[in-house]
C-alpha cells in the first residue's frame, strides 16, 4: 500500500514554490478554474511512468522563463518513507523526466517504485468516453491494464514500433522478405497478448460489477465488450499473419496496417438494450464510475493492489446516482483519494472526513 505524505511543487506548471501535505485518505482541491489544481494532479501523477495524466509534453511542465522543474515528495510504502525528487534532464535539447528515490537513480530503487505505485484517474473528459474516438477508449482501457501490470506500457510501445517498422519495410521499392516476415510474427505475437489482455481487463469489470451489484444499487446494467471484425475468438497465429501477408499491398497503398488491436474497439452496453455512445454525460459519467468503482475491487480484492485515485474535476454532474458511486469507492477502500472541484460545496455530501485545499495561487 503506498500512500503520498505531502508535496513541494518548484516552477512547475503555474506555481514557482507550492508545498502541501496530505491526509492519508481523502483529499479534496477546490478553487476557480485556472487555478492550478488539475497541475497539482499532474505533479503528483508524474510518480508513475510516463508524462502524467495529461500526458504533456516534459518542457510544458516548467514553468515560463524557467529552465527546470522540481517536485519533491514524501512517500509511505508499506509503512516506510521514501523521499522521491522529480525533476528534468536536458539533453540535446530533449527534455526527459528524471526520478530520484531517497538519493537513489538506480535501475532497481525506480523498478520498485513503479512496482508500489498504481494509479487510476478521471479527466473530465471521460465524460464523453462513448462519443470520443476509438483511440481514446483503448487508451481508456490500456491505462486500466497498466494499474495492475506495470510492465504493459512495454508491450503497447513495441507493438507500436514495430508497425512502424513494417510500414517503412513494404514502403520500399526493394522489401527485405526476410525481415518484413519477422517484424510481422513479432506482431502477431504481441497483437494477441495485447488483445487478450483487454478482453481479460473488460471481463474482470464486468465480474466485480456483478459482485458489487449485490450491495449497491447501480442505475443500469453495464457490459462491455470488445469491437473487433478480424480479432475474435477463433483467431489463431497463423491465420493472422496469413492476413498480415495478404494486406501487404493494401496497406503500403493506404498507410498503416488495416489489421490489429490498434483498430479495436470498446462497447458499453447498457441493460442488454443499447450502446452508452447515446447516454448524456452525466449518466457516462456514471458508467465510467462504474468501471473505476470495479477495478478498485479488482485490484484490491484480486491482485492486492491499493491504488491512489485522481480525480479531476469530478464534483461536476454529481447526480444522486454518481454521489453514491463516489461514496461507495471512499467508503468500501482503504486508498488515498485525490478530488478536484470548483466549489467546496460541491463535496458536501462526503461522509468520511476529508481534508480541504483551497488552491489560489
Amino acid at each position: 500500500m503506498a500512500k503520498i505524505n505531502n508535496i513541494h511543487l518548484k516552477n512547475f506548471r503555474n506555481f514557482s514554490a507550492y508545498k502541501l501535505s496530505f491526509d492519508k485518505k481523502l483529499n479534496i482541491f477546490f478553487g476557480k478554474n485556472g487555478c492550478g489544481k488539475t497541475n497539482i494532479l499532474e505533479g503528483i501523477s508524474l510518480i508513475a511512468k510516463g508524462r502524467g495524466i495529461r500526458n504533456s509534453n516534459i518542457s510544458n511542465l516548467i514553468k515560463k522563463n524557467e529552465n527546470n522543474f522540481l517536485i519533491k515528495n514524501n512517500l509511505e510504502i508499506q509503512n516506510n518513507n521514501y523521499d522521491l525528487e522529480i525533476f528534468t534532464e536536458n539533453k540535446i535539447d530533449k527534455f526527459k523526466k528524471v526520478i530520484k528515490i531517497n538519493d537513489d537513480l538506480s535501475k532497481d530503487s525506480l523498478e520498485f517504485l513503479y512496482q508500489s505505485v498504481s494509479f487510476l484517474t478521471f479527466t473530465p473528459e471521460m465524460e464523453r468516453l462513448f462519443q470520443s474516438s476509438p483511440s481514446y477508449r483503448r487508451n481508456f482501457l490500456d491505462r486500466l491494464i497498466f494499474s495492475g501490470r506495470n510492465d504493459y506500457n512495454r508491450l503497447i510501445n513495441k507493438y507500436k514500433k514495430c508497425l512502424i517498422e513494417r510500414n517503412k519495410i513494404i514502403q520500399n521499392n526493394s522489401i527485405d522478405n526476410d525481415w518484413l516476415n519477422h517484424i510481422e510474427k513479432e506482431i502477431c505475437t504481441i497483437g494477441l497478448e495485447i488483445h487478450n489482455l483487454r478482453c481479460s481487463q473488460l471481463n474482470n469489470i464486468n465480474n466485480n460489477i456483478n459482485i458489487l451489484k449485490k450491495d449497491h444499487k447501480f442505475q443500469f446494467e453495464l457490459e462491455l465488450k470488445i469491437k473487433d471484425d478480424f480479432l475474435k475468438n477463433d483467431i489463431t497465429f497463423e491465420k493472422y499473419q496469413s492476413i498480415l501477408k495478404d494486406s501487404r499491398i493494401h496497406d503500403k497503398q493506404y498507410g498503416g496496417t488495416k489489421i490489429g488491436p490498434h483498430r479495436s474497439d470498446i462497447l458499453a452496453i447498457i441493460n442488454k438494450d443499447f450502446e452508452a455512445i447515446i447516454l448524456s454525460t452525466g449518466q457516462q459519467k456514471t458508467v465510467v464510475l462504474m468501471i473505476l468503482l470495479a477495478q478498485c475491487n479488482y485490484l484490491v480484492n484480486n491482485i492486492y493492489i491499493s491504488p491512489i485515485l485522481l480525480l479531476d474535476e469530478i464534483g461536476s454532474h454529481l447526480d444522486l446516482h454518481n454521489r453514491e458511486l463516489l461514496l461507495d469507492m471512499i467508503n468500501r477502500f482503504e486508498i488515498q483519494f485525490f478530488l478536484t472541484g470548483t466549489d467546496k460545496n460541491l463535496f458536501s455530501f462526503v461522509s468520511t472526513n476529508a481534508q480541504y485545499y483551497n488552491i489560489t495561487s
